[in-house]
């Protein structure tokens, strides 16, 4: 009888382990779930990484192993390229149909794109939405909008939206991507006078969203009318009539500013200015006084 050496043990375990590990490999890729989740529904939003889809997969029990899962993808050369939209299953699946299913064959409600333009107004939203989404209430929108105090959170980007998808969904998805922005760009700046909370900000930004285009221009006239804020002289603001009567902020935002103009409520450009008018040709004119004012509109709007 001949003595087994050690590097002849060691080698044997390690040819049982990868033995082991094969065949969970080819029983996690052979085989479904016993309790797959057949009927229920998936939903895969924008802007989820492969590792959330694959880890909700697993936890919900449509694949074995996440890992598995995201392998299969990267080696096919399709890593993050899942597909979004709603999918359901009518019966179990072994992995290799899910990763199809999901990279190529895509789902049974694909979401639909909508893209909101900086300083859109609440109805100009509800426009957009009802064109795309079927059950979409423009006036329950309005209202829900009101209730919810979400005028001016409306963040302007491009959403992915189921056709199920409410007024209450998307008025919370709109506003959770506000605060997420606000948190992330301006959320160590501090608010300074005139303005005195970020319901003045996101009012002034509002204001500056159809006042200027660059936000350069739009830092130039915050500065400008933070200081007629101060000084005590009204703002005199095409975009919201009402500053012509009142001195100070109308009561509420009068559309969605992007982040371009949050940032110039928040970083206001001195300047000797006053006065401004957007030419003809959409170029910004600044005045230091009234009658240079004038001249400028004789000049740039005559």
């Amino acid at each position: 009888m001949y003595p087994i050496s050690i590097n002849s043990v060691v080698r044997l375990v390690f040819i049982s382990i990868l033995v082991v590990i094969f065949s969970l490999g080819f029983y996690f890729t052979r085989t479904a779930p016993r309790d797959f989740p057949v009927g229920k529904h998936f939903i895969v939003q924008e802007g989820e990484s492969l590792r959330s889809i694959s880890k909700r997969l697993e936890q919900e029990h449509y694949v074995y192993s996440a890992l598995l899962f995201r392998a299969w993808i990267s080696f096919l050369g399709n890593d993050r390229q899942v597909q979004l939209g709603e999918y359901v299953f009518n019966e179990r699946h072994v992995l290799g149909f899910m990763v199809k299913r999901f990279v190529s064959v895509g789902p049974d409600i694909p979401l639909i794109s909508v893209t909101v333009p900086e300083g859109s107004t609440t109805y100009e939203i509800a426009v957009l939405m009802r064109k795309v989404l079927p059950n979409f209430s423009i006036d329950i929108f309005g209202e829900k909008v009101f209730v919810k105090k979400a005028d001016g959170k409306l963040f302007p980007s491009t959403y992915y939206l189921l056709p199920s998808a409410t007024e209450d969904k998307i008025i919370d998805t709109m506003t959770k991507q506000f605060d997420k922005k606000y948190n992330e760009e301006f959320k160590d700046v501090e608010i300074e006078a005139p303005l005195k909370s970020k319901e003045d900000v996101i009012i002034l930004a509002s204001i500056l969203e159809g006042e200027a285009k660059s936000r350069y221009d739009m830092q130039i006239v915050s500065g400008i009318l933070q200081k007629r804020m101060n000084i005590g002289l009204p703002l005199q603001v095409d975009v919201a009539k009402e500053t012509y009567k009142m001195k100070g902020l109308p009561s509420q935002p009068i559309n969605n500013p992007g982040i371009n103009a949050l940032f110039a409520a928040l970083s206001p450009i001195s300047t000797p200015y006053l006065y401004y008018i957007t030419g003809k040709d959409g170029t910004m004119h600044y005045a230091k006084t009234f009658d240079e004012h004038k001249k400028n509109i004789q000049k740039y709007l005559r």
